[in-house]
């Protein structure tokens, strides 16, 4: 008797889940005109309906957002893999292969370094480190995206250096993270996590590598003063000054800068400082129409 009356609740709901997904399928020929997002069902709705059977509303969901991506052509077509994803790890919020891949692939290139489908990458990856928090691939592709996208370096710094302490984190990350530091502008963060690195290395040859990078944070601490310097005399002047020296005669640096690698500071065509013993700027790129260069100087 009790499996009489349990069967066609069964089939009640398995033809309302049915239902369901395929109201959520997308057609298989794209309408012309404007690109439409898919059209899902509220999670609430697949949760009453879909009882007991989440995870396999949640694969189904899962294909979805697969082929979704096989769809994809344009910015708009990826940006329908995010519905998806976000749908299946409401879903399912422990899939977490479903943040990796999304996240990856979500954003999209649309020509001279315009990226499309940024927030979404980032608010679903945000999402899957809330859920695993020592997950390593899912830290560094946040980190990524702060950083190349967003630009908020400091928190990409920060992502990194839990990261660095993850098992199987790469090598580079903590030194990576201590450029992004000096990117946001912290370099006495960057100076820190330096420091610690280098009282904590087991061998002599990391200690070296993580004490240069404390010198190349102190030179890059120094120069930004010196730059701060330059923006206060075009300030009062309307043009940068000739010279570092400049700075000195006129009141604009309280002290001659130091360069722990023992050499001279100079002012470059762009208007920026440097360091004749260290030309290339602890910086990680700068962004134009041509994409990711690493900052250089242009001296007179």
């Amino acid at each position: 008797m009790k499996s009489r009356t349990s069967l066609p609740a069964l089939l009640v709901g398995a033809f309302c889940l049915t239902a369901l997904v395929l109201l959520a399928a997308p057609p298989r020929q794209q309408p012309r005109g404007p690109h439409q997002e898919p059209l899902l069902p509220r999670q609430e709705l697949l949760r009453l309906v879909g009882r007991g059977y989440l995870e396999l509303v949640a694969d189904y969901f899962w294909l979805q957002t697969i082929q979704s991506t096989g769809r994809a052509f344009v910015a708009e077509e990826y940006g329908d893999i995010y519905p998806y994803a976000d749908l299946t790890t409401d879903l399912d919020p422990k899939f977490g292969l479903v943040y990796v891949f999304a996240g990856g692939v979500l954003p999209t290139n649309t020509g001279r370094e315009i990226w499309a489908n940024t927030d979404e990458s980032t608010r679903l990856l945000r999402k899957g480190l809330k859920m695993f928090p020592d997950d390593l691939k899912i830290h560094m592709l946040l980190a990524y995206n702060l950083s190349a996208f967003h630009k908020q370096y400091q928190e990409a710094a920060q992502i990194l250096e839990r990261a660095s302490k993850l098992p199987g984190a790469p090598s580079y990350l903590p030194a990576l993270a201590t450029r992004l530091y000096a990117q946001s502008g912290s370099v006495d963060a960057g100076l820190a996590l330096a420091r610690t690195l280098a009282n904590s290395a087991e061998d002599e040859e990391t200690r070296e590598i993580f004490q240069q990078r404390v010198r190349d944070l102190e030179l890059e601490g120094e120069l930004r003063r010196v730059e701060a310097s330059i923006g206060r005399f075009r300030q009062e002047f309307g043009v940068a000054p000739p010279d570092v020296n400049t700075l000195l005669w006129l009141g604009f640096l309280d002290r001659p800068p130091y360069d722990p690698k023992d050499g001279g500071f100079f002012i470059g065509s762009d208007e920026r400082a440097y360091s004749h013993t260290q030309q290339r700027r602890l910086e990680i790129f700068t962004s134009d129409n041509r994409g990711y260069q690493w900052a250089m100087p242009m001296e007179r």
